[in-house]
């Protein structure tokens, strides 16, 4: 398993030839509290100036795998087998990738956007803030 630190700018970003930094087939965990003060920030940007085109994929995601765009409550039973496996979606907005939280048995669906969305690039986005059910 790698520890990440997501959206943090001391980790070197080299996107040339890649639309994504992050890779599914990888075995990510994360700190959530580590995370949350920066997470925070892009969800009151969300709200500020609205969501990137990437979040369409996720709501496509939810529905085709019976959750509520209005009220997500993906389960670890769904997510799990991702880990480490490949993408929950992937298109040329952005791609969901499972991640693990480091000191519990809780994953995390974490949405990174491509360069094609204006103002979000390459932005990594925990969208289960209070992990999966």
């Amino acid at each position: 398993m790698k520890k990440i630190s997501l959206n943090t700018f001391e980790q070197k970003m080299d996107f040339a030839g890649k639309d994504y930094q992050l890779d599914p087939t990888e075995e990510y965990v994360i700190n959530l509290e580590e995370e949350l003060s920066f997470q925070l920030a892009i969800m009151s940007y969300f709200q500020n100036i609205g969501t990137p085109p990437a979040l369409k994929n996720y709501h496509s995601w939810l529905y085709k795998n019976n959750f509520s765009y209005k009220m997500p409550n993906p389960t670890n039973e769904i997510v799990a087998p991702f880990y480490g496996i490949g993408p929950l979606w992937k298109t040329e907005y952005s791609q969901g990738v499972v991640v693990k939280a480091e000191d519990d048995d809780d994953y995390y669906i974490v949405m990174e956007c491509s360069s094609k969305n204006k103002g979000y690039k390459h932005t990594k986005v925990i969208l289960t803030m209070g992990g999966c059910i």
